[in-house]
């Protein structure tokens, strides 16, 4: 079962994408519309209410959440299963992806490095000279998570393929990603990404 604060970033997501297409408020829009029309539009109406109760539960998120997610130096994931923190390393240069977490002995759980690129782009990644497992989270522009790939090899060589418009990768311990129920579809919230519906910064 879909939390509540996971159902309402997502009512919030769609709302700001309407907002951004059409130039209106999803509520505005339907106020434009003919009675006969809004009449005859309760599932739209009711949707609307939870676009509201989103935005509303949004913008009383406590202070210690809203500075961990508008600070360059954590990402939260927002799962069905509730939001899990990770203190990061931003790789936002060449070289800093190029040199990733070669050579890193140890890292805490809750810890990870966040690769991110200038735009979407097809992406791959290895392991050479990697000494510790890791999970691969392969995002789009606006957080959302399309691949994972758990347990990458110690040494690898092997490419491991994240999709044809990856923006941001975020590496971690290898099984953090399943032991947290981290799946495709949920969503990574950092300054990086151009969501922030929910989020009192501004997109980057």
């Amino acid at each position: 079962m879909q939390s509540n604060s996971y159902l309402y970033l997502r009512a919030a997501q769609c709302a700001a994408l309407f907002s951004k297409c059409s130039g209106l408020s999803a509520r505005k829009w339907f106020d434009q519309q003919p009675v006969t029309q809004r009449s005859a539009s309760k599932p739209l109406k009711a949707y609307l209410s939870l676009v509201a109760a989103a935005l509303a539960v949004s913008a009383a998120s406590t202070e210690r959440a809203e500075a961990l997610t508008c600070a360059a130096d954590h990402v939260v994931i927002e799962t069905q299963s509730g939001s899990h923190s990770f203190s990061v390393d931003v790789a936002d240069d060449a070289a800093e992806r190029a040199r990733g977490l070669m050579f890193v002995e140890a890292m805490d759980e809750d810890a990870g490095m966040l690769f991110v690129y200038p735009d979407p782009r097809p992406v791959s990644f290895w392991m050479k000279n990697t000494l510790i497992p890791l999970d691969m989270i392969f995002t789009d522009q606006s957080g959302v998570i399309v691949s994972i790939h758990e347990n990458a090899i110690p040494h690898d060589e092997t490419a491991i393929f994240g999709g044809e418009a990856i923006f941001s990768v975020l590496e971690i311990n290898a099984g953090v990603s399943k032991a947290k129920s981290i799946e495709i579809g949920d969503v990574l919230l950092h300054p990086a990404y151009d969501f922030f519906t929910s989020l009192p910064c501004d997109a980057k």
